[in-house]
């Protein structure tokens, strides 16, 4: 009989190389998982043993992911999903309610398309409302009762910071490609609301720089902030993984200064009276959702 023992991937080593991609390094997924860092360095080893290829590449500030661990990233993304929605069927799981979760424009519809079928396949009596807004906006209505999970940015390593960490985000200066005219000493900028993160960390650094600005465009909507960009009417701070082939990512050479990093968190209302069934589902669905690589989406939102 054919020894299928070595091909076979462990669902267990495949969660904690998603989580390791997401969040950028190993210490941070010890947190998560409650294990020593050990623990999480050697369950990466056996993974890359098993597969024969180097998935990460180690360094100081963290991991990033080879050729061969991006490719393994995107394509076994959907293989954790479909085994924890098999399971949860298998559990025969039932749980109903309302769940009033949150999200900032830009990564609802990517969250939406893998969270609404995982809700309706295996939990039909969930109901789902969603409400999108700045994040410094949805991080008040968890916090007022106005919504039980809420997905948030805010600048990596703040000591203030609450939630689960999901992913990483890098904001960066967002431009039109090409411009045939260099920027002037006041830079024209596209701005996001004011409880939006990225405002304030653009803001803050051209202030620290010394560079003048001017608001010539602000919206609420991502998508409009977008379009001001690859108009050319402004520059703006956005996802990098949100440039369209209409942008481009301006740095020093602009005279532009460089923007820290970001995590997106998943927030939640503090439990009133014992665990509500149905958040704990939906937290758990966003949580996975997160940490498998909902990035990967963001350049088709638009």
């Amino acid at each position: 009989m054919l020894n299928t023992k070595h091909r076979s991937l462990d669902i267990e080593l495949l969660r904690t190389f998603h989580m390791a991609s997401a969040l950028g390094t190993l210490r941070a997924v010890a947190e998560q998982r409650h294990f020593t860092l050990g623990a999480v360095s050697q369950q990466i080893k056996r993974l890359e043993a098993q597969l024969g290829r180097q998935l990460l590449i180690r360094s100081k500030t963290g991991v990033q992911l080879t050729p061969e661990g991006a490719q393994l990233q995107a394509e076994s993304a959907a293989l954790v999903s479909a085994h924890d929605a098999l399971l949860d069927r298998l559990l025969n799981r039932s749980a109903s309610g309302l769940v009033r979760l949150g999200c900032p424009e830009e990564y609802a519809p990517a969250l939406l398309n893998r969270l609404l079928p995982a809700l309706r396949s295996s939990y039909p009596a969930i109901r789902l409302h969603v409400r999108t807004a700045t994040s410094g906006e949805l991080e008040r209505a968890v916090a007022q009762g106005a919504l039980e999970l809420a997905i948030v940015i805010g600048r990596e390593g703040d000591a203030a910071s609450t939630g689960i960490p999901l992913w990483k985000t890098r904001p960066v200066w967002a431009g039109a490609a090409p411009r045939s005219t260099p920027y002037g000493e006041t830079l024209p900028l596209a701005l996001h609301p004011e409880d939006c993160p990225y405002r304030g960390l653009g803001l803050a650094a051209l202030d620290a720089a010394g560079r003048s600005w001017e608001t010539v465009f602000a919206s609420g909507s991502v998508a409009a902030i977008e379009s001001a960009v690859a108009s050319g009417l402004a520059i703006s701070v956005l996802d990098q993984r949100r440039l369209t082939t209409g942008m481009r990512e301006l740095g020093a050479s602009e005279g532009l200064p460089t923007l820290p990093d970001c995590l997106a968190r998943l927030v939640e209302i503090p439990p009133i009276s014992g665990a509500d069934t149905a958040v704990k589902i939906v937290k758990e669905r966003v949580q996975d959702i997160g940490l498998n690589g909902i990035w990967h989406q963001i350049d088709k939102i638009a």
